[in-house]
């Protein structure tokens, strides 16, 4: 897997975060792509397949919690 350094993560997250909500106005996409990133399960991910999985879980009628670990590893 390559390694995305995390500014470059973000942006590609919030330009596939706009690509997915076109009238999201690019600020707040960069706020949620900042978000998704702080979340080490999403993180983990390419940043545009990240942005599709939390699009996905949002459009669910019924979302599970989307929370951090109590402890880090």
């Amino acid at each position: 897997m390559d390694i995305v350094e995390p500014a470059a993560w973000r942006e590609r997250c919030a330009q596939r975060i706009r690509e997915l909500e076109g009238q999201m106005p690019e600020t707040e996409a960069r706020m949620l792509a900042a978000e998704v990133h702080a979340f080490e399960r999403t993180r983990a991910m390419p940043p545009e397949e990240a942005a599709e999985f939390v699009a996905l879980e949002m459009s669910r009628a019924e979302r599970a919690r989307f929370e951090r670990r109590a402890a880090p590893r």
